[in-house]
């Protein structure tokens, strides 16, 4: 693993304060990121999405693009093999129990060998007891260290590769770390961003694959009775891209047929979209 603070560390040279205030009262907004054949996928996107969880908090993210682009290319370069990389912006300034006065935020970049192993038996989901924050209270699109409802949600998760969140007015959102889609018959449906979600980076190109097939793609509010109807159901998220689901609550059933494909094609399609590589 390295570690970037000003400069680039190996993993026992980079420590951790136990006074850190992130680690003390939050604020950490955070991204992951993975390369696709040694290639930075979606850094831009990365980048403007953190831009949007730092503003909420009072921070601005210490460099542009390009120099960020720039320290992720060198990291890189250290690697003979795919890359997952973690990106946190960690608050400085009079921080405590009484106080948030922020003087400047540090950048942090974690990187380390992709690991993606097959994903072994069924791909189980379920729909969690624990709602979304509503966004009135926390944004949906601020992505931040130790959200709650995340960490909520996901200590129910048992066997399950995911669980599936609903909104406060009842209408589905997001997984823990996945966005969701549904298939019936030709036509296939995932939430809109106005229910609750953050924007996925893969989601908006699975988005434009379909489009590029000729696939019927509506974005909407979505009931979770849906998902019971649905013909077939399938999660996106930055380290797998597209998992197509088998099981939801341990007793209804998908076929898979669409989302394996759709699977097949990510890659190829990924790399024709030219603003996925800046």
């Amino acid at each position: 693993m390295l570690v970037w603070k000003g400069k680039w560390l190996e993993k026992p040279e980079a420590t951790l304060s136990i006074d850190e205030p992130g680690l003390l009262y939050g604020g950490v907004p955070y991204e992951t990121l993975r390369t696709y054949q040694h290639r930075l996928f979606a850094g831009k996107y990365h980048y403007d999405r953190l831009t949007v969880s730092a503003k909420y908090l009072g921070m601005e993210i210490p460099m542009n693009y390009e120099q960020f682009h720039q320290i992720i290319l060198e990291g890189l370069k250290q690697f003979d093999s795919d890359v997952s990389i973690r990106v946190l912006l960690l608050p400085r300034g009079k921080i405590s129990a009484f106080s948030y006065q922020l003087d400047f935020c540090e950048l942090v970049v974690y990187m380390d060998q992709l690991k993606v192993s097959p994903i072994p038996g069924k791909v189980k989901v379920k729909l969690s007891k624990i709602r979304k924050i509503d966004p009135a209270a926390t944004p949906a699109d601020l992505k931040a260290v130790g959200r709650t409802d995340i960490l909520l949600a996901k200590a129910t998760k048992g066997d399950a590769y995911d669980v599936l969140m609903l909104g406060s007015k009842g209408q589905l959102c997001e997984g823990t770390f996945t966005n969701v889609f549904i298939v019936k018959g030709n036509h296939v449906v995932t939430p809109s961003l106005d229910s609750g979600i953050l924007p996925g980076i893969t989601r908006k190109n699975v988005i434009g694959l379909c489009h590029s097939l000729s696939i019927n793609i509506e974005e909407r509010w979505v009931e979770p009775s849906e998902l019971y109807g649905a013909d077939e159901v399938f999660l996106t998220h930055t380290s797998r891209g597209i998992v197509p689901v088998d099981e939801l609550d341990g007793w209804k059933m998908f076929s898979k047929s669409l989302g394996e494909f759709l699977s097949q094609r990510f890659e190829e399609y990924i790399n024709s979209v030219e603003e996925n590589w800046i």
